[in-house]
């Protein structure tokens, strides 16, 4: 079963690493921002519960984002040649 994100055999590398790149800088972002709006919002006498507000936020954009993925599973099979 061939990967439906790279468009070739030879660029199945290149894809996995590009991807592997934008997950590890969400995975630096997430928690960065998160413990930034949590300290602003205590600092400034704020809602303390903005940082799950933001996270929560964030969330929402992530599963609205998933929906534009294709649903047809003959797009995700391996092209008969």
């Amino acid at each position: 079963m061939r990967p439906a994100a790279a468009p070739n055999r030879a660029s199945l590398g290149a894809t996995n690493g590009i991807v592997q790149l934008v997950a590890a800088g969400t995975r630096i972002i997430g928690p960065a921002s998160a413990a930034s709006v949590f300290s602003y919002s205590m600092q400034e006498g704020r809602d303390p519960w903005l940082a799950y507000y933001f996270l929560m936020t964030i969330t929402f954009l992530a599963v609205s984002t998933s929906m534009f993925l294709p649903r047809d599973p003959c797009l995700w099979e391996e092209e008969q040649q």
